[in-house]
Parts: structure tokens; sequence; C-alpha cells
């Protein structure tokens, strides 16, 4: 998602009532393309990529309470490296779930929760992150709805697609991550202000592409995978007015 200076951050226009974002310009993502070998290596070296970059500042923190006898900045180094091992855990369950779906050897475990917690869960996971540094994550709105589903994948799907909302959002811009009902569905939402151009959004339907830079696609991918697992739907909405939003489409009850 490219990014737009020129679109509102408040988090009172992120969603309506109404959900507006549920209106005819909405897309559903399907992928035009197969899964290849080729995607294989490619999600194997952003895997670890993504994973060197999180042990690189995992060391980094280390190595500051190692040098520092101050015992306030050795807790502060200390509490955020413990965050740093809990994404790392995350990042390669996120991973395991992802190869377990590909080779159709994933079911989720479905439970009772509700719509505020996955959305307080997701925001909590992400607060603190560098990702976020400078930038404000709020739930916009939500339904309070009571959902039957695997609450760790669905909070673990929100959290990147938040993550992906973030990286393309200016500096002191606000994220807002939502949830209402649709029917007989309940749709999660993230939002940013940013604009996604036509060229660009006709490219999302390939597994290969992404607006990050070369070889950083399977991220919208694994997220379409794993949603489906779920038994919902991923799509997307932008606009130079309303900014972009991406969201998961759910069953109200489990589809067992």
């Amino acid at each position: 998602m490219s990014s737009s200076s020129s679109h509102k951050t408040s988090s009172i226009s992120c969603f309506s009532e109404e959900f507006e974002f549920s209106a005819a310009s909405a897309s559903t993502i399907s992928f035009d393309d197969e899964w290849t070998d080729e995607h294989t290596r490619m999600y194997e070296s952003i895997f670890l990529h993504d994973l060197l970059n999180s042990v690189g500042g995992l060391r980094g923190y280390l190595e500051l309470a190692g040098e520092t006898e101050n015992l306030s900045s050795i807790k502060k180094y200390a509490s955020n490296s413990l965050f740093l091992c809990d994404s790392l855990i995350d990042e390669i369950e996120y991973h395991r779930q992802f190869l377990l779906a590909k080779n159709g050897n994933f079911k989720p475990i479905s439970a009772d929760t509700t719509t505020t917690e996955i959305l307080k869960l997701t925001v909590l996971t992400l607060d603190k992150h560098a990702v976020s540094k400078d930038r404000k994550i709020e739930i916009s709105i939500d339904c309070s709805e009571k959902i039957q589903t695997d609450k760790v994948l669905l909070s673990r799907l929100l959290v990147n697609m938040t993550k992906n909302a973030i990286e393309a959002t200016e500096d002191s811009g606000i994220v807002c991550v939502g949830a209402g009902k649709l029917g007989g569905k309940i749709r999660f939402a993230v939002h940013n202000s940013s604009f996604i151009p036509e060229e660009t959004k006709k490219q999302l339907f390939k597994s290969q592409f992404s607006t990050k830079g070369n070889n950083r696609g399977i991220g919208l991918f694994s997220i379409k995978l794993l949603c489906e697992k779920l038994g919902g739907t991923l799509g997307f909405a932008s606009s130079e007015e309303n900014g972009t939003y991406f969201f998961i489409d759910l069953p109200l009850r489990s589809q067992d």
C-alpha cells in the first residue's frame, strides 16, 4: 500500500456506523496464479530474513543490558527482549501454520470468543512493536459480538494485516481496527489513510507481488490461505477519499 500524507488520519473517519467500505467498491482477493516451487523458495527466503531481523533486534537489547549497570535500564532492556522473544515465537508458529495449511494438513481450533477480545489482542500485540513507532493503533468500532473461531490464528492474521497498514502510514498517522456485523457475517477490518493506485490494485491478485519490494509478496497470500481455513474471505477497498481497508469476513458461527 502506498502512503499519502494528504488523506485523513483522524480515527473518527476510519469507520462509519454503516461500514461504508462494504459497498460495491470492495473486492474479494483471489490469486490468479498457482503456488509453485519458486514461491516456496521465495517464502523460505522471506521467513529467514524476518527471523534474522527479529534475532538481530533481540541481540541488540541483550547487548545493551550487558553494557549497563543501571537497574531500571536493565529492566527495560529485559522487558523489550522478552517481548521480542514472544514475537519470534508468534512468527515461527504463524509460518508453521501456513506451511501446514499449504499442504492441506492444518485444522483450526475453534472456541468461543468475542470481537472485543480479538481486537484488543491485536492492538496489544502491536502497541509496543518497533513497527508501530510514531504511529497510533486504535479500535475504532466494535460490534461486541460473540463468535466461534480460532482466536489465536485470527488475531495473528489481523496483526499481519495491521503491520502492513502501519508500514503504509505516515509518521504520527493512525491505523484503525474494527469489527461489525454484515448480515450473517462478521467483518474484521484494518484501515489506514493511504490509497492503492489502480495499477497496484490489479497486481494484488498475483501471489508473487508486493508493494514492499522484491520477494515480499507471500504475506498477502498466506493471510488469504489461512483466512480460508477459518471459513472466511479476504478483501479490500481503497479510494483517495476514504483510504484503504483490508478485511476478513467470517461466518458468525463455526463451519464445523
